[in-house]
């Protein structure tokens, strides 16, 4: 077969290649550039955080005919051999498939002769935990005292397994799970050097679905190119990983906070004819109450609709429904039936709520954090009550009031031009100011470009047409931030470390074509990568200006003297999530 699985051809042929990793890698350089070499190493980490590959480049760099910074050069014999697994001194054992003392001891008796081409024997000895206990005590005193020509180094997911007698007589480096934000810039990297297109959030989930793992991630991303047409988009994700978007979620929580078990029953069944995976909605479920739990108990900012739920839900019912969600995953992944399981578990929540019906206060006070949660006290006296529903919709100009009672849509009659009440003067008013403005940015635009002057890194992305640029240099440059003012025609940036492999020349060299273009002047770019997370950047900042507007149309529809009279004398109420910022 011509095709090669992302997964090995983008498998990192040398430590600066390695992702995440940079702790193990720091330690082996240092290492390897000091010739304090240990004589066996145990590797251990989840699948797919590069434990056989940084093995082969150990192996590589112990072997390599003209190593270059502690790196090998991947050019020689040497480097070329083991990298297609053909160089006789490198032997890769499988311990799944070879348990048994017979196969340790083939191995021992071996390792007293000399390496044939290079310079040290290596044995990578991967899921060393499963050889048996007579493997493990054959290996033992060749581990802790074997030829000084031989280097064991041992790989592992589960190091509890692994003898403590054994684990005494090797150098341990412990492999982290790799963070959603650094496997989606190396997605983003790797599919930009093989001109797939993509879309930024569709490889978020992606990142997400991986679990940490880099391997899953290169093969999660294999598996949505076959299964798009064009481009890789965050529907096709969604589809392929059976995954809810969030206002399914938000419908499921609603449906709980009302007691509305007819439509949890429609949403369950809506979502299994679908195809959806139920376990992966479950798992988003349990992930959106930990974050109701966080805005309820800490300061931690969380979004709008987050902090709306928690104030619905009581601290008891949350950490209840959490334990709910979490005993039906442990459910859903041992039966085959998954419909029912996830259905029941939902219904669990409405049928097992802690209270509801009573007038609560609950005030948490710690260090940290002091949450307040009130409910009305509910009125036990039979009375009828005509209930009115109010669903509102805001833009950043005007608000729409829809009232609907008993099944039946009125709306205000539209008032002539003379009678027009305040707000809708104001409307008018505001629809001048934008008209004024439209004006003042085209006069700007059709400024000469020589009378353009760069003021701020800011100001300069905030106003390019980013459907022209490629994703990943699009990603660069919205994710990065001025390091000081300009000086000498030249421009500092400050990007998270994360991104360093998505900047390269053609990043640079693209960046500064738009600057001339724009401001018709040379400028020089480098980048500063750094640790921290970047909070004044483009992607930051228009975050931050979406979440603003949504607190004021939402302050403005609550201040509202009509809809407040609608909800003390007709008994209405405002439907969740129903202010939208258009």
């Amino acid at each position: 077969m011509a095709h090669t699985v992302l997964a090995r051809k983008w498998r990192p042929k040398k430590f600066k290649d390695l992702v995440g990793q940079n702790n193990a890698v720091t330690i082996l350089q240092n290492i390897i550039a000091k010739q304090r070499l240990h004589h066996a190493y145990l590797l251990t980490g989840t699948r797919g955080v590069g434990k056989t590959t940084i093995a082969r480049i150990i192996a590589k760099a112990l072997n390599c005919l003209s190593p270059e910074n502690n790196e090998p050069c991947g050019t020689c014999d040497n480097c070329k051999e083991i990298d297609i697994g053909r160089f006789v001194d490198v032997i890769e054992i499988d311990a799944a498939s070879n348990t048994g003392v017979d196969n340790i001891r083939e191995v021992l008796e071996n390792s007293q002769y000399a390496p044939t081409s290079g310079q040290y024997k290596i044995y990578i000895i991967d899921e060393v935990h499963m050889l048996s206990k007579s493997a493990f005590n054959a290996m033992l005193k060749t581990l802790e005292e074997p030829p000084t020509h031989v280097v064991f180094i041992l790989a592992t997911t589960d190091p509890q397994k692994v003898p403590i007698t054994v684990l005494s007589r090797c150098l341990q480096l412990k492999l982290r799970n790799l963070s959603a934000q650094e496997i989606e810039a190396h997605l983003a990297n790797i599919l930009t050097k093989e001109q797939q297109l993509f879309e930024l959030n569709a490889l978020e989930k992606l990142a997400i679905a991986a679990n940490g793992s880099m391997r899953d991630a290169l093969s999660l991303t294999d598996q949505a190119i076959a299964f798009s047409s064009s481009s890789i988009d965050l529907t096709t994700v969604q589809q392929m990983l059976g995954i809810s978007d969030d206002s399914s979620i938000f419908t499921i929580f609603d449906a709980i906070i009302n007691k509305n078990s007819n439509l949890i029953v429609n949403t369950c069944q809506r979502l299994s004819s679908e195809g959806a995976n139920l376990e992966s909605i479950l798992e988003q479920i349990s992930e959106t109450l930990f974050k109701i739990s966080i805005a309820q108990l800490s300061t931690q900012n969380t979004s709008e609709n987050i902090q709306e739920l928690a104030s619905k839900i009581s601290l008891q019912d949350c950490q209840l429904y959490f334990e709910i969600s979490n005993l039906g995953l442990e459910q859903i992944r041992k039966s085959n039936q998954k419909y029912p399981i996830f259905t029941m578990t939902l219904l669990r929540m409405v049928a097992f709520t802690i209270g509801s019906d009573k007038e609560k206060e609950i005030v948490i006070q710690s260090n940290n954090a002091k949450t307040s949660i009130q409910t009305n006290q509910i009125d036990l006296k039979p009375k009828i009550i005509e209930t009115t529903e109010i669903i509102i919709e805001a833009t950043p100009i005007t608000e729409k009031v829809i009232i609907e009672e008993k099944n039946k849509v009125t709306s205000a009659p539209q008032q002539k031009a003379s009678d027009n009440p305040p707000w809708e003067e104001s409307i008018t008013s505001d629809e001048e100011l934008v008209e004024e403005n439209a004006t003042s940015k085209d006069n700007e635009d059709n400024l000469p470009s020589e009378d353009k002057h760069f003021s701020s890194w800011i100001d300069f992305v905030s106003e390019l047409d980013f459907s022209a640029i490629p994703s990943s240099i699009g990603m660069v440059m919205n994710n990065a931030t001025q390091h000081n003012n300009i000086r000498d025609n030249e421009i500092q940036l400050n990007i998270n470390s994360v991104y360093q492999n998505s900047i390269n020349a053609e990043t640079v060299d693209f960046i500064e074509k738009i600057l001339f273009s724009t401001y018709q002047q040379d400028f020089d770019i480098s980048f500063n990568f750094v640790e921290e997370q970047i909070k004044d950047s483009l992607k930051e900042v228009q975050k931050t200006k979406i979440e603003q507007k949504q607190i004021e149309a939402v302050n403005s529809i609550n201040n509202d003297e009509i809809i407040q009279d609608m909800l003390n004398n007709f008994s209405a109420k405002i439907t969740p999530n129903s202010i939208q910022v258009i």
